[in-house]
């Protein structure tokens, strides 16, 4: 204890010799990267009123996950939307994931639809699963099996293995795709090789390994 709070104290000192919030920001991520949560928090709050939107996702992320801080959803939403509304599509997806499943806020599929449709807008792979489930599922939008598989072949040709997975589904049941085998196993098969358990279950469910 007393070794984690001298290091907190040395964190806080260092915070004040970044000058920029990008320096702050930087000393904070690499802190973070290496599992010094509570090191990084002083870099990343200090960095995140001063407007960086990086830094706003990346402390919506400690209060998300509980890295550093207490878990605390309705604080992870308030700097996810600082950093979505600055225009980080990393933050647009969270946001939106927010919006889906009530995490902090009150569930509204509409605004999980809008925030999902931003971040896809700027190319974000996880979006644009996120937003095949929204047209899949009817949340936010109409159904469109056909747009729903647009988008996870999108997400699917990134490497997200979500994407994938999804889209292999689509092939193999025919949803807004021709129905194909062929297909469905190849998607199936790297969402699988990226250790996707859902991909691996529907594979050995269908006798595909």
């Amino acid at each position: 204890m007393k070794k984690v709070l001298i290091s907190s104290l040395l964190a806080v000192a260092l915070c004040a010799s970044c000058t920029t919030p990008t320096e702050q920001y930087e000393t904070g991520a690499r802190f973070y990267d290496s599992g010094q949560y509570v090191q990084a928090l002083p870099y990343f709050h200090e960095a995140a009123a001063a407007g960086s939107a990086e830094a706003q996702l990346m402390l919506a992320k400690c209060y998300d996950f509980g890295h550093g801080v207490p878990k605390n959803m309705q604080e992870a939403v308030r700097w996810y939307t600082m950093a979505a509304q600055a225009g980080n599509a990393n933050a647009q997806d969270n946001l939106g994931t927010c919006y889906a499943s009530g995490a902090g806020v009150k569930q509204n599929f509409n605004e999980a639809f809008r925030w999902y449709n931003a971040a896809a807008q700027q190319g974000d792979p996880s979006a644009y699963n996120n937003l095949g489930l929204c047209y899949r599922n009817g949340e936010g939008t109409e159904i469109d099996d056909e747009r729903a598989a647009a988008c996870f072949r999108l997400a699917a040709e990134a490497g997200n293995s979500d994407g994938q997975y999804n889209l292999g589904r689509s092939y193999c049941y025919g949803l807004g795709v021709p129905q194909d085998e062929l297909q469905a196993r190849y998607w199936l098969s790297m969402a699988a090789r990226q250790g996707h358990e859902n991909a691996k279950a529907f594979m050995q469910d269908n006798g595909w390994q």
